[in-house]
């Protein structure tokens, strides 16, 4: 009778702790959802400053030039397009790279059987990039559309919405003797340099966030809370910024080369270096760490706050 009762004690465990997953997964779909529907339009900026050429630093390229210049020949509105892009994006992306985090955590942990430290930095950016890799790959086509209706087009935009959107993309690869094959791969048009970002921008992201947290909370500093939330936060949003521009910059060039010039990241790389410069790859710097520092932070409070309501413990 004892061991059956220890046997149904463990199994309500182990779906207590498969529901803690799926919520972790809501609570951080839901969380990201939210930070991009505020800061959708210092996006939409910083895409449109990183398909510009100039030399790094002129005037026209100034995030409020840019921001200004849409407001006036394409209406406020413009300064949310693609959201609906955007939001089907963070449930795939960020469901995924923070929702499955701490799944990871747990599973790259146990097979480490004791090799690697619960509290280290290496678990942490171990689980980060499987996360982040899984996530970014699946969300491509999304974030492919995303871009492309954020980008200006002199005529207007030829994307009526989101799901005219996919399917223009997807004609561009299928039409002709593409087919199938040729569709999907138009769709991960810059699947390479998405998950390159998704990695570089998680692992510095949730990584320091987690950090962060825990150093300040063992030595003392701050207790679990808001306010160690907030500063957690802020500290990851600059330096996930700093960190995953240069390759957000290759991203979205890609993606909106529909002529095909580009052949790849590295000759997208080659290329900005050759024409524009090092500092190129900083292009929208400004309006990056505008964007990811208002989008960390929001997106980390909520998260929090979320966990607290389906009684799950801070991460």
């Amino acid at each position: 009778m004892a061991l059956i009762e220890g046997e149904a004690a463990e199994a309500g465990r182990e779906t207590s702790t498969d529901s803690a997953y799926a919520l972790k997964f809501v609570g951080a779909a839901f969380s990201n959802m939210a930070a991009s529907a505020v800061s959708n339009p210092l996006d939409i900026v910083k895409v449109r400053q990183q398909l510009r050429t100039q030399v790094p630093g002129a005037r026209e390229n100034a995030f409020w030039s840019v921001g200004l210049e849409m407001a006036r020949t394409e209406g406020v509105a413009s300064l949310m397009g693609g959201f609906s892009a955007s939001m089907l994006r963070e449930v795939v992306y960020s469901g995924i790279r923070l929702g499955a985090y701490e799944y990871f955590k747990d599973k790259i942990y146990d097979a480490s059987k004791g090799a690697l430290s619960r509290e280290g930095i290496g678990l942490k950016l171990a689980a980060a990039t499987v996360s982040a890799t899984i996530g970014s790959a699946l969300a491509n086509p999304a974030d492919l559309v995303k871009v492309r209706m954020q980008a200006y087009y002199p005529e207007g935009s030829p994307y009526r919405n989101m799901r005219h959107a996919f399917s223009a993309i997807w004609g561009e690869g299928a039409y002709g003797t593409g087919g199938m094959a040729g569709g999907l791969r138009a769709l991960y048009r810059g699947a390479d340099a998405t998950t390159i970002r998704g990695i570089v921008l998680s692992t510095s992201q949730i990584c320091s966030y987690d950090q962060v947290k825990q150093t300040m909370k063992t030595h003392g500093v701050m207790q679990e809370g808001i306010a160690l939330h907030f500063v957690a936060s802020m500290f990851a949003g600059l330096f996930c910024s700093i960190t995953s521009n240069p390759v957000d910059v290759v991203k979205v060039r890609l993606m909106n080369d529909k002529a095909r010039e580009i052949k790849g990241a590295l000759d997208c790389i080659k290329t900005i270096m050759t024409r524009e410069g090092p500092l190129a790859f900083y292009k929208g710097f400004g309006m990056c760490w505008a964007r990811l520092g208002t989008h960390t932070t929001v997106t980390f409070l909520i998260f929090e706050r979320v966990r607290l309501l389906f009684g799950i413990d801070a991460m």
